[in-house]
């Protein structure tokens, strides 16, 4: 079990690491820490990948949470609008914060890059069969 003033200092760590990050950086801190959220649910997901691996792909999906946050917004208000326009009318205008783009962008973007890698890998595979 650990010391409760152990959680409570990194939880105090944390919020103030955000907090300057979005000040220094000009960025919500929302979106930080949804994209925050994302690389973490991305890295205690994965599977097979080692400690330094895993370090890596989140920060990596960490930084796609923050570039990708208002392209995927975009692409979910978009899609939601349309969606909840057919089953509710009058719904449309229900837009999704900019800090919820990034939670999608951090969990799913490296996920596409890592899908997208092993196909690559089956193929140079199968090339290397023939």
């Amino acid at each position: 079990m650990s010391e409760p003033i152990s959680g409570t200092a990194a939880a105090h760590v944390a919020v103030t690491t955000v907090t300057f990050a979005g000040l220094w950086a000009n960025t919500d801190a929302g979106v930080i820490l949804g994209a925050f959220a994302g690389a973490t649910l991305y890295v205690l997901t994965s599977r097979n990948l080692r400690w330094w691996e895993k370090l890596l792909f989140g920060l990596a999906s960490f930084l796609c949470g923050l570039i990708g946050a208002k392209y995927m917004t975009a692409i979910l208000n978009a899609t939601l609008s349309s969606t909840l326009g057919k089953l509710a009318p009058g719904t449309e205008a229900i837009p999704i914060p900019e800090s919820v783009g990034a939670l999608v962008a951090a969990a799913v973007m490296i996920t596409f890059v890592l899908m997208y890698k092993s196909r690559l890998e089956k193929r140079a595979a199968a090339e290397e069969g023939k």
